[in-house]
């Protein structure tokens, strides 16, 4: 029973009573904290796993497969992702589905394309849970790097799928910077690798000049020489001397004539 026949016994319930609040109260900050640390761990690891992933990306495509799945990943909801096209617009969406998720079959409505050109544009959030177009069905998000947008990242919102928390949605800024950051680097790889072979052409063309002066100036100082000297004969040379040196400039000529065609092919 809860009766008390001695005068200390309630004064020990208090204590009892505030050492059990004060435990609780611990263990609960303590449960708190644990979950903080295991939802940065849990960050951490899959934001190591994305770099490593990006890292060895080696086309575009690559890329947004790997940001794509580790989306997924996390959010486990599709996924589309707009790129550029050639005429400076948004193509069409690349989709990732999940295996037996919800998904319209027909794909999105003509106005969500439009959401993904405004996020293009803009470069902010657009779409579901957001001031910008909320009646859209995905989130659309911009992937940029330093100096531009190189993508556009729609997440899937449908019936059947739950909402986003602050922790996830996070943890997906985090990803599409590390994407962004991928496209920077395969970017300026592609610059650098255009400018090492632009050089490389002017070192080959510099090589060619030199080559082909050289192997001009060979023939035509025969054919200069020989023809002076048939000019400057004091006396009519024989005529196996003259045949001879006309066989000769005929020779040079020839190989002038070859060379030139050879660099007209070239040229082509």
């Amino acid at each position: 029973t809860l009766q008390a026949y001695d005068p200390g016994y309630p004064v020990t319930f208090a204590v009892m009573f505030l050492s059990s609040g004060l435990t609780a109260s611990l263990v609960i900050r303590i449960k708190r904290q644990s979950q903080l640390a295991a939802r940065k761990a849990y960050r951490t690891e899959v934001l190591l796993e994305t770099s490593r992933k990006l890292q060895n990306a080696e086309s575009v495509s690559r890329i947004v497969e790997v940001t794509a799945r580790q989306v997924q990943k996390l959010l486990e909801r599709p996924i589309l992702f707009y790129l550029p096209a050639e005429n400076g617009h948004l193509g069409k969406p690349v989709c990732f589905p999940l295996p037996g998720a919800v998904f319209p079959a027909d794909g999105l409505a003509e106005d969500e394309h439009g959401a993904a050109e405004r996020v293009w544009r803009n470069t902010k959030h657009a779409g579901t849970t957001t001031n910008t177009l909320p009646g859209a069905s995905c989130l659309y998000m911009a992937v940029r790097g330093q100096s531009k947008v190189f993508a556009v990242a729609a997440v899937y919102f449908g019936k059947a799928y739950r909402g986003m928390d602050a922790f996830e949605k996070n943890l997906l800024l985090a990803v599409l910077s590390e994407s962004g950051l991928a496209f920077e680097s395969r970017s300026l790889l592609e610059t650098q690798r255009a400018i090492e072979l632009k050089a490389q052409q002017e070192r080959l063309r510099a090589d060619l000049l030199r080559a082909i002066s050289h192997d001009l100036r060979t023939p035509l100082t025969s054919i200069s020489g020989h023809a002076a000297l048939l000019l400057r004969a004091p006396e009519p040379l024989e005529e196996p001397k003259r045949a001879a040196l006309y066989r000769a400039i005929s020779h040079d000529a020839q190989w002038l004539i070859h060379l030139v065609e050879h660099l007209l092919s070239i040229t082509r």
